[in-house]
């Protein structure tokens, strides 16, 4: 066999499977994901502990609507630590080699539906917020909780809307071409479906 082919076999058959295989691991990207995962749940989690200990330490040392400004952003953030510990535990009891093509497609959709759902909440989170602010210039009963809780509301609703944003664009545009290129190479034939690697 002359060199030239000889070296053509070569790359058609070690090299551009190696490749294909480096390229398009399913394993790294489930690995790529959960570890996005895991920097994000510790941002969320550190955002937690930091409101409670700076409002919770702040809540028994003002008075009026800073008071329960300080209150609610203790008990909001309650809620926050126990789904930063909640993803946590996912990320790290998930093995990202068990997951077939499937399952990783269906984790990635699950993610983004459930960041853009929260996109959504985060809006009326916001709104809500200054309802309440609104609300507590013409209330006659405890205005300044209204005030205090809304403008906590539109500080946790901010910061969670720029948060799932910024993951949502991260585990998207970081997954998307590895997942596109995995959609290009299933084939569907009569007989099953397969992952074929064009020559």
């Amino acid at each position: 066999m002359a060199p030239k082919y000889l070296g053509l076999a070569l790359f058609l058959f070690i090299g551009l499977p190696m490749a294909f295989a480096q390229d398009l691991s399913l394993e790294a990207i489930n690995s790529q994901r959960l570890q996005l995962n895991k920097a994000n749940m510790y941002v969320l989690g550190g955002w937690a502990v930091g409101n409670m200990a700076v409002s919770g330490y702040l809540r028994g040392r003002t008075t009026g609507n800073t008071r329960y400004f300080h209150e609610m952003n203790v008990f909001w953030n309650v809620v926050n630590l126990g789904l930063a510990a909640g993803g946590l535990y996912g990320s790290y009891t998930t093995d990202p080699a068990s997951l077939d093509l499937y399952a990783t497609f269906s984790e990635q959709q699950k993610l983004e539906k459930i960041l853009l759902f929260n996109m959504a909440l985060n809006f009326t989170y916001l709104t809500a917020g200054g309802y309440l602010i609104e609300r507590s210039k013409t209330a006659t009963n405890r205005p300044e909780r209204l005030k205090g809780y809304g403008q906590s509301l539109l500080l946790q609703g901010g910061f969670l809307l720029v948060f799932d944003v910024t993951q949502f664009l991260l585990h998207h545009y970081r997954a998307a071409p590895h997942l596109e290129q995995w959609l290009r190479h299933v084939a569907v034939t009569g007989q099953g479906v397969g992952v074929v690697v064009p020559f």
